[in-house]
C-alpha cells in the first residue's frame, strides 16, 4: 500500500519545481503524437519522463500521471497560460489519491 502523505509530497514538489517546464515539454511532444508523464513515489520524490521511453508492461512502484499539453492554452506570441492545465492536473491527482 502506498503512503498517501509521500505521494502528496511528491506531487506538491513536482507542481512547485517542474510543472510548467514539463507542460511545455508535453505540449511540444504532443505535436508528434506523444507526451510526458510524472511518476510520483511514496518517499516524496518524483521523476518526469517522455511517454515513449516506458513500455506497456512497466509496473510502477508509485503513481503515474500523464501531464496534459497546453492545447488551446498555448499562445506562442503572448506566452503560456497554465491555469486550466494546472486545474486538470490537480483534479487527476485528487482522483488518484482518493483511490489509494
Amino acid at each position: 500500500m502506498l503512503d498517501k502523505a509521500g505521494i502528496q509530497e511528491a506531487f506538491s514538489t513536482f507542481m512547485a519545481e517542474a510543472f510548467q517546464e514539463t507542460v511545455i515539454q508535453s505540449e511540444r511532444a504532443s505535436w508528434g503524437g506523444s507526451g510526458y508523464s510524472v511518476e510520483l513515489f511514496d518517499n516524496g520524490t518524483h521523476r518526469v519522463f517522455w511517454n515513449d521511453t516506458i513500455g506497456n508492461l512497466y509496473d510502477t512502484p508509485g503513481v503515474i500521471l500523464c501531464v496534459p499539453s497546453l492545447g488551446e492554452d498555448y499562445d506562442p506570441e503572448n506566452g503560456h497560460f497554465f491555469d486550466n492545465v494546472e486545474m486538470e492536473m490537480t483534479d487527476k491527482f485528487d482522483e488518484v489519491l482518493a483511490a489509494l
